[in-house]
Parts: structure tokens; sequence; C-alpha cells
């Protein structure tokens, strides 16, 4: 009897493949293999590209080929996308503030003092945040935090510290210390010096992002104003809008979560408080700066 006929070599290449590139230039990527049915052995199988290899942002084209022992062939191809890591239209920070953007702890007894930026603060964890995403960019966000200052107090100080520092944006998170003191009576004067601050940092092309006051827990040993909050953020947001300021949800983002992410005083948030902190404005941050990414539309084959 003659021999039964051996069916040609049928190849499948595997789904696209999608990657995000690190630097922004190429990515070493390792692709799943093809697979081969049928054909007289020995099949060989060679794709071009091949694989583990340094892929171009954009699509490149992957030819796979099988071969038989008659020469017979078969051939499929698939995508390789790379795609370029997120950008962000702003690089250097500052955030501007009282003992909040310090990032200081309130324990049972006096704050715990630390260096500023210090990995429990909001603006330490905020940098990570955007080192994480934005991983072919480098960023300054220089924390100019001072514990126990008012927001008089830090509109005279605000135009030395843009003078020095040179950010483009500005979180700025001030007024629950002059509410501690003067309550209600302090709000206009805690909305007429954000509105200053505000303009001073706008008259030099900075970007504002301003926080709402966060919450305060009635009962806590430095909770001296918490039915202020409400009525002082009901007049720092259209405030804020009018000048041209981003609003940044602070009470919003902690509203209902008092007991879990603020500290034992009521007042200064926990080490998960000020991690809530850098996300609200993480991704406030990232809803106003990043850019959408540019992939060429081009189809590349390489050889």
């Amino acid at each position: 009897m003659p021999p039964t006929p051996t069916d040609d070599p049928e190849i499948t290449c595997p789904p696209p493949v999608t990657a995000q590139s690190v630097d922004g230039v190429t990515l070493p990527l390792t692709y799943p293999p093809a697979t081969v049915v049928g054909g007289m052995t020995p099949v060989a199988t060679q794709c071009v590209p091949a694989s583990p290899g340094d892929f171009p942002i954009g699509s490149t084209v992957v030819t796979c080929t099988a071969t038989d022992a008659r020469s017979h062939t078969d051939s499929c191809t698939f995508s390789v996308t790379v795609t370029p890591p997120p950008q962000i239209g702003a690089t250097r920070f500052v955030a501007f503030g009282d003992s909040m953007t310090e990032g200081k702890l309130a324990l049972f007894g006096p704050l715990t003092v630390g260096d500023p930026g210090s990995p429990v603060g909001y603006v330490y964890k905020l940098k990570g945040l955007l080192e994480g995403r934005y991983t072919a960019q480098q960023f300054s966000l220089t924390d100019e935090g001072l514990g126990g200052e008012t927001t008089a107090q830090g509109r005279d100080r605000l135009p030395g510290v843009l003078s020095r520092d040179q950010p483009e944006v500005l979180l700025l998170l001030e007024g629950v210390n002059d509410l501690n003191a003067g309550r209600d009576a302090a709000i206009p004067g805690v909305v007429s010096n954000l509105r200053s601050m505000i303009r001073t940092a706008r008259s030099s092309g900075v970007v504002v992002l301003i926080g709402t006051l966060l919450p305060e827990r009635p009962g806590g040993f430095r909770a001296a104003a918490p039915a202020s909050i409400v009525p002082a953020n009901d007049q720092i947001r259209p405030m804020a809008l009018a000048e041209g300021a981003i609003v940044v949800e602070l009470y919003q983002a902690f509203e209902g979560r008092t007991e879990t992410h603020l500290g034992a005083d009521g007042l200064h948030p926990n080490d998960a408080g000020y991690t809530l902190m850098a996300e609200t404005f993480f991704d406030a941050v990232r809803a106003r700066f990043e850019t959408p990414p540019i992939v060429p539309t081009f189809t590349q084959r390489r050889r």
C-alpha cells in the first residue's frame, strides 16, 4: 500500500501582544510561540522579528513560518504593539500649607515632628505615585509645609517660596489653623488670604490646585472647629473656581472616614489619611496634566 499522505503544516500565531515601554524608546519583550500541527517531520518554525527581542514604540508585524521536510510551508502574522509610558505636562511641583502638608502625625501626645517630606506625609507619597506612573520623566516636588501656619502667614510667605522653588504647579492646603482659633468668624479671612495666594501664584504662571479643608472629628483634642469646616469649604470652592484654580476635593475623600483616616487628635491624618490625600491630589494632577500618548499609526515589519 502506498504511504498515507502527510498533511501540510498548519501554523497558528499567538494573539496580538500589547505592552508598555518604561523608557519611551524600546521594550525587551518575549512573545508566546506559534503552534504547528501536521507536516512531514522535521518541521522548522521561524518568526521574524524573533523573540526575545527589542521592539520599538508602535505596532510591529511578526511573521511566523513553518517549513516541513518536503519544503511545504504555512505562514501567519500577528502584531506586537508597544505603547509609550504615560506623559504629564508638568514636572515641578510645590506643596504649600501647614502641618498637614508638612506631614505631621498626631498621636495621644504632642505632634510627631519629622522632616518635611518624610515617608508618612502626603507629599512624599504623591511623588512616589507620580514616579510610578510617569516612568520616563523626573519630578521635583518640594514640601513647603509649615506647622501651625495661618493663612495670613502663608500669604506673606508664599512669594518667597515661589521665587526660590520656581514651580509649575502649586498644591495649596491651608486654613484650618485660622478656623480652630476663630471658628466661623475666621472664614472671611481664610477666603481672602487664599484668594491672594492663588492670585500671587497665577500671576507667576503657576497652576494652582487647592484642596478643600479636611473634616475634623468631634471630640478630638485638636478638633476645635468641626462645625466650621463645611461653611468654610462652601466659600472656598466658588472663590477658587472664580480665580482659575482647580479644586481638589479632600473633604469629600475623607467624609465618612474620619474614624479610620484621622489621628487621635481628630485633626491630623494618620498614615492611611496621608495616603488618601496623596491619591486624591494625584487623581487631580493626572486629570489636569496627563497628555494623550502619541503612538505611531504605521505598522513596521522588522527583518
